[in-house]
């Protein structure tokens, strides 16, 4: 443990030492520092089966197994990890797309938001692929030299679907930082393919906004730290500010004000959160926004704790949150 904390300090010093003008065209939540090497303790080396190709293990939950396949998209072999119950429920089931973070892997957003309890507990599938490089396109602007990441995400629905007892009219999508951008651009791309979306640690990327068509509204829930240093919940230079992007996605829904509430603080973390609702909406798919103050870059209700990337709450669990709220909605 302490060598792997000495590689991680070694390894933000490096990137420290990077000149300024890299890290202002890195898209928001990957400013050159991989998210793995911080990661480390909450999401990696937990036990388990070991990840082909990966350098993972895979955190073993009961009544869950796992599969993985490589689709050929373009030019390029993609990694997708599944996650499926043991005892298959009779017909088709729901499935969430997860997006992992900048340098992460399918194996290690699994362990960082234990999403293999939803598997266990409701006998839906999660869908866990791999980005180029590990990390998201989710800049329309990059689509000419970059992996066209949406369009992957659009195809592997349609492969899964066809091959595996999932509901179309039940796919989900989710992410976790630069994951999270991702799924919010593939919400806008692609209205049509998922019924629901979640994002944790994002907000609206300029370049989405005006290419956002958002032509068949979808709940959406998302998650911000008010001390999230990577990705600032008042916004910076290229995206907007948290409670802007709720707002943004609340008109596309057609609903009106926002209900705001503050939750029963249990945990001792030097957090508390609230909870903005937009649920009289026109298209009947409320908005949930969910505001972590002294929050920072992290997957409420995982184990990280107090390191660079800020403090995580343990008022809430975004993995359980996030699933009752989107499963109550279907396409």
């Amino acid at each position: 443990m302490i060598a792997l904390r000495s590689a991680a300090l070694c390894l933000l010093t490096i990137v420290a030492g990077l000149g300024h003008s890299k890290m202002a065209k890195a898209a928001p939540g990957n400013d050159g520092v991989a998210d793995d090497a911080i990661f480390d303790s909450a999401a990696a080396d937990t036990g388990g089966t070991s990840a082909r190709g990966s350098g993972n293990k895979l955190m073993p939950i009961d009544g869950v197994t796992s599969s993985e396949t490589t689709i050929r998209f373009g030019d390029k072999d993609r990694r997708v990890l599944y996650l499926r119950p043991v005892t298959q429920k009779p017909g088709l089931v729901p499935a969430i797309l997860m997006l992992h973070y900048h340098h992460g892997t399918p194996e290690r957003m699994a362990n960082l938001t234990l999403v293999g309890r939803l598997v266990r507990d409701y006998g839906i599938w999660v869908i866990l692929p791999e980005g180029v490089h590990r990390t998201w396109n989710s800049d329309p602007r990059r689509d000419r030299w970059q992996s066209d990441d949406s369009s992957f995400l659009a195809s592997l629905i349609d492969q899964s679907v066809a091959a595996y007892p999932i509901d179309a009219r039940s796919v989900y999508v989710a992410g976790f930082s630069v994951g999270a951008f991702m799924a919010e651009r593939f919400a806008c791309d692609h209205s049509e393919r998922v019924a629901g979306a979640a994002w944790i640690s994002a907000t609206l990327l300029n370049t989405v906004r005006p290419v956002c068509a958002w032509s068949n509204p979808m709940p959406v829930i998302s998650f911000n730290g008010t001390r999230d240093r990577r990705v600032k919940y008042k916004g910076g230079l290229g995206y907007a500010s948290a409670p802007e992007t709720a707002a943004f996605f609340a008109a596309g829904n057609g609903c009106g004000a926002a209900a705001g509430s503050a939750l029963p603080n249990i945990a001792d973390d030097k957090t508390s959160v609230s909870l903005d609702a937009w649920t009289s909406c026109s298209s009947a798919k409320p908005v949930r926004f969910y505001t972590i103050d002294g929050g920072g870059h992290t997957w409420p209700g995982n184990t990280y704790q107090g390191g660079l990337l800020g403090r995580t709450t343990h008022d809430i669990d975004a993995t359980l949150l996030l699933w009752d709220f989107l499963s109550r909605y279907s396409r």
